[in-house]
């Protein structure tokens, strides 16, 4: 009789024995995929959101400050200098060597006014620029602004306070504009901001040409953010610019938190995988004594008992490595949403190559003393327990 044949003669006979181990090997692989994936997923996601979440670097004009103090007692601060940003500090930032990673260049003028008798603040702003820096503004009414219009757009909560609602004709500084809509409240200063056209802002406020901030929203993907600081510090003396990348760094901290809990959870289901075969093959040789007691006294050599018991739990590691895979990478794609991770899942090969290999090696590693104890055994031995 060939091995092979002994082998899924066997299989029929312990179907559910075998069926129930290779269900508990399919479980290990599909937590350790399904964490694996999640993983990766969280870290494409968390590099999208790295080069769309918005500003990188904030430029504002640099300032000295004078520390005072009397008999011990700190009196604040004074501010020396008045620089401003203008025009020529924008093209100077387009010719910095990372230039190419510059996505988004948005300058701001910021000021105050009074409307509707209430003080306000005014912030004017490039639209089209903003909207792709701020990825995040959502309109709760009306729609985004025409460039160039005196068409203003309102914080949520700036909203509220003034008592301004969307078609609405506001005055600011004798100039009137129409409200063309109103944004979501996202729970930050953003709030609170009239926001118009920086050219219409820069007329009002009497400072053509000035800014008050410029942010810019950088590709950073394979680029470090700290790189480019550096570079339009070199070409902005009278700029203090800096990075602001704290909210996508904590998510990448989390990522990596998690990324930890995933290697840890994947070694220790490994252990558990591995201590189940062991345990699991180990009681099947000991069950099938009698078996390998007649094929040792027809001729069987050691090295052919090992091939039927390692042969045995190749195929249960196969099997196990194609429907663990399979559910786990199904349990990642509905675990990903509430994670918020926008990436899809997809097939990966390569997680599928290593998923089958280190599940066949797991299984082989496991089943070899079992398999080794089951080659020596004498054949008089197993004889007698017939």
């Amino acid at each position: 009789m060939r091995l092979e044949r002994i082998t899924v003669v066997n299989i029929r006979k312990h179907f559910w024995r075998l069926g129930l181990l290779t269900a508990g090997l399919a479980v290990a692989v599909a937590t350790v995929v399904a964490l694996y994936t999640l993983s990766i997923l969280m870290n494409e996601d968390w590099q999208k959101k790295l080069d769309e979440y918005g500003t990188n670097m904030v430029i504002v004009p640099k300032t000295d400050n004078l520390p005072l103090s009397y008999a011990g007692v700190a009196l604040g601060g004074v501010s020396l200098g008045n620089r401003t940003l203008t025009e020529a500090d924008v093209k100077a930032l387009r010719t910095i060597q990372a230039r190419r990673n510059l996505a988004v260049i948005a300058p701001q003028l910021i000021g105050a006014a009074a409307i509707n008798k209430r003080d306000a603040i005014i912030v004017g702003i490039p639209f089209s620029e903003e909207f792709r820096i701020k990825r995040w503004w959502r309109l709760q009414t009306g729609k985004k602004p025409t460039p160039a219009t005196n068409q203003a757009l309102i914080g949520g909560s700036a909203a509220t306070r003034l008592g301004i609602k969307q078609g609405q004709t506001i005055k600011i500084k004798g100039e009137q504009f129409q409200v063309a809509g109103i944004l979501r409240r996202v729970g930050s200063q953003e709030d609170e901001p009239v926001y118009i056209d920086l050219k219409k802002a820069q007329n009002m406020f009497g400072r053509p040409g000035q800014f008050s901030l410029i942010e810019v929203a950088a590709w950073c993907y394979n680029c470090p953010i700290e790189r480019i600081v550096g570079q339009a510090s070199e070409k902005l003396p009278n700029a203090k610019v800096s990075a602001v990348r704290q909210a996508v760094e904590t998510r990448n901290v989390i990522v990596k938190q998690f990324g930890l809990f995933a290697v840890i959870l994947s070694g220790v289901m490994a252990i558990v995988g591995g201590l189940i075969i062991f345990t699991n093959m180990l009681a099947a040789v000991r069950e099938r004594r009698r078996e390998i007691g007649i094929f040792r006294a027809i001729g069987f050599r050691r090295l052919n008992i090992l091939e039927i018991i390692l042969f045995e739990t190749v195929l249960v590691a196969l099997a196990a490595g194609i429907i663990g895979y399979l559910a786990g990478l199904s349990a990642a794609g509905l675990l990903a949403p509430s994670l918020g991770v926008g990436v899809p899942v997809t097939l990966n090969l390569n997680v599928a190559y290593f998923a089958m290999l280190g599940t066949l090696l797991l299984t082989l590693v496991s089943s070899l003393y079992p398999a080794l104890t089951a080659a020596n055994l004498s054949p008089m031995i197993a004889i007698n327990d017939i």
